[in-house]
């Protein structure tokens, strides 16, 4: 036994500022606040360690390097000192490395971020308690370096919050979802998505005066402190108040909120299955099946699904319903079971019952004594295919790629979900699945081209280091699935993105040019082209087809990248302080997207706001902390084709303070 050699588990709580905790002594006292900041910055470094050099320039920049390193051996003294009084081994060097004892550490950060993507209401509702106010709120170091990040992680994880607090809105009853709105209010009064969310919420409620008041309102906030009106989508959402257009419906979602009521969000109806099998006891199979689909796709805050008006029911007025509710949702969700011995087989489609078009269809296989089992994965599966087919119609977009085996086509869409969460922990996940579906269909253009984007995308967003052969494996499958495939406009878009990874912006055009050819409405298309064209120096052709993406592909996943390809042709056409504005609204919806923060600083130094410029380097370095002048361009970001435009932007990276070779 060890004894009182053993070590307790200890708590680091970073919300509201910093506290030190250990059960059953309670807050730990530590010595300055020079012992606190390097705690609470490993507790967001990779593996929580950094590097001497990166600790040392952090809290003591202003010295030189003999003066900071030896600083940085006296506090890491000191902080050792409190923790050993304290009965706390948390602290752990190396010759090069200082960090934390991860597995004897709980940090409420972490367990806010870990649980912050969750889907039900209940887990959301868990991971945002621990949000109790902003990051290392009141913690003030007198280091530039320091609060610099310490005010770009505040900004960040504030910014999850609020998305958090919104979804979590959708999901439970419109009181709470209320009185979650107006906590988001609080918290950020000049953000003009909760203003709308509380408008939809009102309306959903009948509250329709209260709902025009908030819009007022929000047009108030956004032109006293910003000088600017409200977007096309608030408008359009108070027209149709002024209108009244549909306010009477009768259609409600899973929580109650009508489907005429949640603009831009597609309206989805679950309908009974029917049953083939002629056994009355696989009735309750078919109706668990409908219940587990729909709470499954009603935990999507991206959608609203629809409850049917059961048959016989009266409306308003007291007679039968006429028209079930089921035919006024945008997509129909409908199946049926059928039954051969103890094997069962569920037919599933969805169709746009405004066009009539059949969106997706699936069968699904499995055995009635593992039933309950089956329904889980039918549900899983359902939704995934869903929210990859809407997102593909919304595209104009229709998948020419062979799905493959059910395995592999599950495995292929839970890689694209993955990717399309675009974070550096998600691409690695999502290129462990697309790995697999390869594996299992090494033939199959789906899982190639999968498996090329996310392993190019991880690259990207810095998830993985970029090793000799990755991008060429990247090329090999992509042009695979180009083979399989000629006219998939999907395949040519990753294959060009994989071109251009590998510095063949030529080739790259011609394979987007072939894109648009095939689908001239893809959005994609449009905002591949625009960034390769920035890359070339043709700036007015990438700012139009840059502009155009953004139009076709309106507030989709992958809108922050199209906005990116406008940073890239603005800066280099000089135009430096747009570049910043499109910069800035780049880095706030994606946070974790380096390459954005990197056209962050290098366009707040061309403008001279070189307090911001170093802000934007250090949040770079506080999620990769290896990036310097050397390895920035080309390994991590592609290089500009005309060798003033490169060397303009790499001045402007050194200014903002990117280190040195």
């Amino acid at each position: 036994m060890q004894g009182d050699k053993s070590v307790a588990a200890s708590k680091i709580l970073l919300f509201g500022g910093f506290r030190l905790e250990k059960e059953p002594v309670g807050r730990i006292r530590l010595t300055g606040k020079r012992g606190a900041a390097i705690i609470a910055y490993l507790t967001r470094c990779p593996d929580m360690a950094v590097p001497r050099e990166r600790l040392a320039d952090l809290l003591w920049g202003e010295s030189d390097s003999e003066h900071s390193r030896n600083s940085l051996r006296q506090t890491l003294s000191v902080l050792r000192r409190d923790l050993s009084r304290a009965g706390v081994d948390l602290i752990h060097s190396g010759r090069e490395v200082i960090g934390l004892r991860a597995d004897a550490v709980r940090v409420d950060v972490e367990e806010f971020e870990s649980g912050r993507t969750a889907r039900s209401a209940q887990d959301l509702e868990t991971a945002l308690a621990h949000y109790t106010a902003p990051f290392l709120d009141g913690f003030y170091l007198g280091s530039n370096a320091f609060d610099d990040w310490a005010t770009s992680e505040r900004d960040r994880l504030q910014s999850r919050a609020l998305e958090s607090f919104e979804k979590l809105a959708r999901l439970v009853d419109e009181d709470t979802g209320l009185a979650l709105a107006d906590r988001v209010l609080a918290m950020e009064p000049t953000r003009e998505a909760s203003y709308r969310l509380k408008m939809e919420l009102l309306a959903a409620c009948g509250q329709r005066d209260r709902a025009m008041r908030t819009y007022e309102a929000c047009r108030s906030v956004l032109k006293k402190e910003f000088g600017v009106d409200v977007s096309p989508e608030t408008r359009a959402f108070w027209q149709s108040l002024l209108s009244g257009a549909d306010t009477g419906s009768t259609l409600q979602s899973a929580n109650g909120v009508s489907a005429s009521q949640r603009p831009g969000r597609p309206s989805i109806s679950v309908a009974d299955f029917v049953n083939l099998t002629g056994r009355r006891g696989d009735d309750f199979f078919a109706r668990g099946l409908v219940q587990d689909i729909t709470t499954a796709l009603s935990e999507v805050a991206d959608y609203v699904v629809l409850s049917g008006i059961p048959p016989g029911e009266k409306n308003g007025s007291g007679e039968e319903a006429k028209t079930p509710a089921v035919h006024r949702a945008r997509y129909t969700l409908s199946g049926s079971v059928q039954r051969s011995g103890e094997g069962l087989r569920v037919n599933i489609q969805l169709v746009d019952a405004v066009t009539g078009q059949n969106v997706w269809a699936q069968k699904f296989d499995g055995h009635s004594e593992n039933a309950l089992e089956f329904q889980d994965r039918i549900a899983k599966s359902v939704v995934l295919a869903v929210i990859l087919e809407l997102q593909l119609t919304n595209w104009k977009v229709r998948d020419k790629s062979p799905p493959g085996p059910p395995e592999v086509r599950r495995l292929v869409n839970e890689a694209l979900m993955k990717y399309f969460e675009m974070t550096r922990d998600s691409l690695l996940v999502g290129i462990e699945l697309a790995e697999k579906a390869v594996a299992l269909g090494p033939d199959n253009a789906r899982a190639q081209r999968t498996l090329s984007i996310v392993i190019t995308m991880g690259i990207a967003f810095g998830a993985m280091p970029r090793k000799p052969g990755q991008i060429e494996y990247a090329l090999a499958l992509a042009e695979a699935a180009v083979r399989a495939v000629p006219d998939d406009e999907i395949a040519r878009c990753i294959l060009s993105f994989a071109l251009e990874s590998s510095g063949r912006i030529d080739d790259a055009i011609a394979e987007c040019r072939h894109a648009i050819n095939v689908n001239p409405s893809y959005p994609s298309g449009h905002g591949d082209i625009a960034m390769l064209f920035a890359l070339r120096g043709e700036v007015r052709e990438a700012q139009h087809e840059a502009n155009e993406a953004i139009r076709l592909g309106t507030h989709d996943v992958i809108d922050f990248w199209r906005h990116l390809s406008l940073v890239v042709a603005l800066f280099a056409d000089g135009k430096d302080r747009q570049a910043l504005e499109v910069a800035r609204k780049v880095v706030r919806t994606k946070p974790g997207f380096v390459r954005g923060a990197l056209y962050w600083a290098a366009t707040a130094a061309a403008t001279g706001s070189s307090e911001e410029a170093s802000r934007a380097i250090h949040h770079c370095l506080s999620q990769l902390p290896h990036l310097n002048l050397d390895n920035v361009c080309p390994g991590f970001l592609p290089r500009y084709v005309k060798d003033h435009h490169h060397a303009r932007f790499m001045e402007m990276l050194s200014k903002a303070g990117l280190p040195g070779f």
